[in-house]
């Protein structure tokens, strides 16, 4: 099993349609069981995979186990729970999902707080801490855990990060999304170097490791790659003219993920999944329908021209999807 977040701190990258689109590439083309967690409070992974009718009837139902729930028990100091979250289908996707909860944005205070027992290598932070590794452990009965995250560098993604194998990036080309890479290689610095004492200081005060499914806990998250959505460009003689402001975005991007790719001992070259055009056509259709964009059909409102903006959203998601695979196999 792999467990994979789409990460961005910054928002408006079209990473919640990659993620369910990928997903459903992996599900459908690739035949993998694949689970979605959406870790994100605006939940709108959950909004994308499922039907109105049926997250209304989710959020009314009082006995719902949602993934918040799964926090409680670690917030009273009773340890992880026995009972895990409930994993609905999403019929058109064909994949599973531990469906996202808005009281998640709550349990960033805990995680915070709890931030800082870790640092100071006690048990309770540690546990707060890897409450998402502890629930990730637990589900191996996948091929692959996809996680959606909201836009944010704060501690509810933190923890997140410190429990899934690797972080894929979706990224667009304008200077806030340029400027959140720089702003993610500081904070992967600054969160390593404070577990690497935090472990020290819980083994010399517990005697032993603070373990996960056996295995003691440690910074190890992997790069997976990153996917860039294209900027519109105009068009002479039906060839795609680049514009000067973009490039040189595109440059400095490239240097920041240069160096990104260096503090995971990767290579740039190996870790650049594919290219998203923009689809802004057929998006609203695929949210409207519930279903990956790929697998949109007349039933679902597709006329004329969007034949091939469907046709064209397939080879981009199986594309990515199979480097990704490539990628995570390793």
């Amino acid at each position: 099993m792999k467990s994979i977040g789409f990460f961005n701190n910054k928002g408006g990258v079209g990473k919640t349609t990659l993620l369910c689109n990928v997903a459903a590439s992996l599900a459908i083309q690739f035949k993998k069981k694949v689970l979605v967690i959406d870790a994100d409070p605006q939940c709108n992974a959950s909004a994308y995979l499922l039907g109105e009718d049926h997250l209304e009837q989710i959020f009314l139902d009082n006995n719902f186990y949602s993934i918040d729930s799964f926090f409680d028990p670690v917030r009273r100091g009773q340890g992880y729970p026995q009972q895990m979250p409930e994993i609905v289908h999403s019929e058109r996707f064909k994949v599973d999902l531990i469906v996202g909860n808005p009281k998640l944005s709550i349990r960033e205070d805990l995680l915070a707080t709890d931030w800082a027992a870790t640092r100071n290598g006690e048990h309770r932070g540690f546990q707060t801490t890897y409450v998402f590794k502890e629930l990730i452990s637990r589900l191996d009965t996948y091929d692959i855990i996809m996680i959606d995250m909201g836009p944010s560098l704060g501690a509810l993604n933190r923890a997140v990060l410190l429990g899934v194998d690797s972080f894929l990036m979706p990224l667009s080309v304008d200077i806030f999304s340029m400027m959140a890479v720089e702003n993610i290689m500081k904070s992967f610095k600054t969160w390593q170097s404070a577990l690497s004492d935090a472990i020290k200081k819980y083994i010399l005060e517990e005697g032993n490791s603070f373990n996960i499914a056996d295995k003691p806990v440690e910074w190890n998250l992997n790069f997976a790659g990153y996917v860039m959505q294209q900027y519109k460009a105009k068009s002479k003689a039906g060839i795609r003219e680049p514009v000067a402001a973009f490039e040189r975005i595109i440059t400095k991007q490239k240097d920041e993920l240069v160096e990104l790719c260096s503090f995971f001992d990767s290579d740039i070259d190996d870790l650049n999944l594919g290219e998203i055009p923009t689809l802004s056509s057929v998006v609203p259709l695929s949210q409207q329908a519930h279903a990956p964009i790929f697998e949109l059909s007349a039933r679902d409102g597709i006329v004329g021209s969007q034949y091939t903006r469907v046709s064209e959203a397939a080879e981009f998601f199986h594309k990515i999807a199979a480097n990704l695979l490539e990628r995570v196999e390793k």
